[in-house]
């Protein structure tokens, strides 16, 4: 009975482990994905005609135009898989002049925005209040808001890979700027990105709305929908029925990358899982064949005293049920320890396994399942025994 338990803990223990350590990985690489940004964007839906003729094209006329408004975000927040949307960041984008030259202005939730790019870099702080900007590093020199300044002393690091890469210190050189006949306060620039961002001026959303003379009016809004299991084609089809006029695309090539990398790990764990789970089958199967030749004499003393084979059955059954119940306490104990362990080992960000009721149930369900199909045959063996025949074993 030793065996049995050993054995079952070993494999219980094994695929829990081996769980725990699978979910923690897809999380981190679902939060490493997130970090891309979005994966699906609202734009307005329009039908368009070019104007052409003898081969020269003059113009594109646009009609049907159905613009976005800040009532389509709590229309987005009401589909179905709501739950399911970890970033709704909707935008205002529109030409603005300040100095004399042309910028694009945008207007957003700042506080999502930078949630959504975290690979932005922000000297200063994100603007929260009203008459307050947020700057792209190339239109910041061009209105001559910064100048770089390299400086062995107040260098910024940038953490990538457990290395570091310094970056020159920016110095402000003004703060007010004149935008729409308003005046604003630039209290922070992005840092060098290398994207469209560095070209733009960032502004809260309602300000945005009041400078460029469109209140209530979005240009487009982008949705981050790369949670754990995401069922992108329904959430799109979902978004497209909440909003008929306007236009859903998903990122389908960012989506099915998360979606193949988590699949694959999932994939393995339960292989591997499978493979365990046969091997304390067999092991448990091998000890209770043991077991009843070892009780055969105890079997022919039962039977000659009465005992019906169904008795004889019952009896192998009810032993190895909590034989088997005992040995995934301990294995699901053994696996969801290493598990937690052995979890910073294995992730980038040195992210723990956190133990599951579901996982401990399913453990304990898998351990007694496993343990009572393998001993069906045996206990049959045994109750079919003949009694003359038993009682003369030695």
């Amino acid at each position: 009975m030793a065996f049995i338990i050993i054995g079952l803990a070993v494999g219980v223990g094994t695929v829990v482990a081996l769980r725990s350590l699978t979910a923690t990985m897809e999380q981190e690489i679902g939060a490493q994905l997130d970090q891309y940004g979005a994966n699906i964007v609202i734009v307005p839906k329009a039908s368009s005609q070019e104007l052409s003729y003898g081969g020269v094209t003059l113009s594109a006329a646009t009609f049907d135009l159905r613009q976005l408004t800040d009532e389509d975000i709590s229309r987005i927040k009401s589909i179905k898989y709501a739950n399911r949307l970890s970033l709704i960041a909707p935008k205002l984008l529109g030409a603005v002049d300040i100095d004399g030259q042309k910028f694009l202005l945008s207007g957003a939730q700042l506080d999502q925005e930078v949630r959504m790019k975290q690979w932005w870099q922000v000297v200063g702080r994100v603007p929260d209040k009203a008459d307050e900007l947020l700057l792209g590093y190339e239109a910041a020199q061009k209105l001559g808001v910064i100048e770089a300044v390299k400086s062995a002393d107040h260098d910024s690091m940038l953490h990538s890979d457990h290395t570091s890469v310094r970056q020159p210190e920016l110095k402000l050189l003004r703060t007010e700027l004149t935008l729409g006949g308003e005046e604003f306060r630039v209290v922070g620039v992005i840092r060098e990105t290398g994207a469209q961002d560095d070209r733009m001026i960032f502004a809260g959303l309602p300000t945005a709305q009041r400078v460029l003379h469109k209140p209530g009016e979005l240009s487009l809004i982008e949705v981050s929908a790369l949670c754990q299991g995401c069922p992108i084609d329904d959430i799109v089809a979902q978004l497209s029925a909440a909003l008929p006029e306007a236009k859903v695309s998903a990122l389908q090539q960012a989506v099915r990358a998360r979606l193949q990398t988590v699949e694959r790990l999932s994939r393995f764990s339960t292989a591997l899982s499978v493979v365990m789970l046969l091997i304390g089958f067999v092991m448990v199967f091998i000890t209770m064949m043991n077991s009843v030749v070892e009780r055969t004499r105890e079997v022919g003393v039962l039977r000659a005293l009465g005992f019906r084979k169904s008795h004889i059955v019952r009896i192998f059954m009810i032993e190895a049920a909590l034989i088997s119940l005992l040995g995934g306490l301990l294995g699901w104990a053994v696996g969801a320890l290493s598990g937690v362990l052995s979890a910073p080992y294995f992730t980038e960000t040195g992210a723990g396994a956190k133990p599951s009721l579901a996982l401990a149930l399913a453990a304990l369900a898998a351990a007694v399942i496993v343990g009572v199909a393998s001993s069906l045959y045996p206990a049959i063996k045994a109750a079919k025994l003949d009694p003359t025949e038993a009682l003369r074993y030695y």
